[in-house]
């Protein structure tokens, strides 16, 4: 072995990176894999017809690394029911998470949402505005949630948490 190898070779700091280049990258598996489960989501609201209890809007909060769709109707999209449907469906059933996606909505960009996230040491994150791809995973769902509506009841006026979830394999 020549003296500059002999050198590499010995040398503690070179040592170590070889070592890093056999840790798995971040993206491994076709899959953002720097967050565990339940610590990224990405959420969005999208419109229904009015349902018969009065819900307009829903929730659609997806977990980052599998994509498991969680939903939430509400009559309003406004930050309270944002802040709600957040502990009911992702706080108190998969922990806190570290850190949230979202578009720039009024009903996620405001004091309330940013005075909760802080509280609860969540980052909060928006999307690029009118860019879709920077929150692919929930418009994804988003998109399969409303054609599985159409395919259930005729219309998105039956919208039932429970059988929705059973039809998509989620969370109510």
């Amino acid at each position: 072995m020549d003296s500059i190898s002999q050198v590499i070779h010995d040398c503690e700091t070179c040592s170590a990176i070889k070592q890093a280049k056999r840790v798995k990258p971040l993206w491994y598996g076709r899959r953002w894999s720097k967050y565990k489960y339940g610590e990224a989501w990405q959420i969005d609201y999208i419109t229904l017809p009015q349902t018969r209890q009065g819900k307009r809007y829903v929730l659609t909060m997806v977990e980052a690394t599998t994509g498991w769709l969680v939903t939430y109707p509400v009559p309003h999209a406004t930050a309270q029911n944002t802040i709600l449907g957040l502990e009911k469906q992702v706080l108190w059933r998969h922990g806190t998470p570290e850190r949230i996606e979202s578009d720039n909505g009024t009903h996620f960009k405001n004091s309330l949402i940013n005075t909760w996230a802080r509280e609860h040491g969540i980052e909060w994150v928006y999307h690029i505005p009118y860019h879709a791809p920077a929150a692919g995973k929930v418009e994804r769902c988003n998109g399969l949630l409303k054609t599985t509506l159409k395919a259930m009841g005729g219309c998105l006026r039956n919208f039932s948490p429970p059988e929705v979830a059973k039809r998509l394999n989620t969370d109510a």
